[in-house]
């Protein structure tokens, strides 16, 4: 879709993304050093365990620009179906996921599990669009 690449709002998501990710991936990397070097208690090891909180919290800033930017209105819906059905994939398996660890002893996942679960949600969103558009094509 030509009109994805060339729009000024998703240039402006990707000129965001790709430094907080790096960001994500170095602060992932880095924080259980720093708290093994520091030695880290209390609050400063909150506050080191919390950093690579920060970038994918930024993420989610990064996107919701993204939907107030983009200009095309059916583009826009397009990303905000992505976005919501990402959403109720995310929600749906943490929900899931929870009831198997409280009755049927299934081992306990991260909370950080359920932003990552959203963003591969985000990939059946995607897939969700490319289908309801061939089929609104094929009619």
């Amino acid at each position: 879709m030509k009109a994805v690449r060339t729009d000024p709002a998703f240039r402006a998501y990707l000129r965001r993304f790709f430094p907080t990710m790096a960001l994500y991936v170095i602060l992932v990397w880095a924080s259980p050093f720093a708290i093994e070097a520091t030695r880290a208690t209390g609050p400063l090891l909150w506050g080191i365990a919390i950093l690579p909180a920060l970038p994918l919290m930024a993420v989610f800033w990064i996107i919701g620009r993204l939907l107030i930017e983009l200009r095309d209105e059916y583009i826009r819906m397009l990303q905000i179906r992505q976005a919501l059905v990402a959403t109720g994939f995310a929600m749906s398996a943490a929900s899931a996921w929870g009831f198997l660890e409280v009755y049927a002893d299934a081992p306990h996942l991260p909370l950080f599990t359920v932003p990552i679960l959203w963003f591969g949600g985000l990939l059946i969103g995607s897939i969700v669009n490319v289908v309801l558009e061939r089929q609104a094509s094929d009619a």
